[in-house]
């Protein structure tokens, strides 16, 4: 008989609005993010400040599900 190499978790919370919010968050900042990478180069005097705001947005949508929300979940 073989057992299953992973195996479910008894809370795994896939239906709590916690883990929603860490997927549906993360990806309308990675798509803002996308957007203002493609604006910043069609505005004249914004422009850098405009890629660096999608540079922080595209950092942002990264680090909330990676490292953010595994440290808030540890402290609880």
């Amino acid at each position: 008989m073989s057992y299953p190499v992973i195996e479910r978790r008894e809370d795994d919370g896939s239906g709590t609005p916690g883990r929603m919010l860490s997927v549906v968050f993360p990806a309308i900042l990675f798509l803002l993010g996308l957007a203002l990478f493609a604006v910043a180069f069609n505005v004249d005097d914004w422009g850098a400040w405009v890629f660096a705001g999608g540079i922080a947005a595209v950092s942002l949508a990264f680090a909330i599900p990676t490292t953010i929300l595994p440290a808030l979940e540890d402290r609880a």
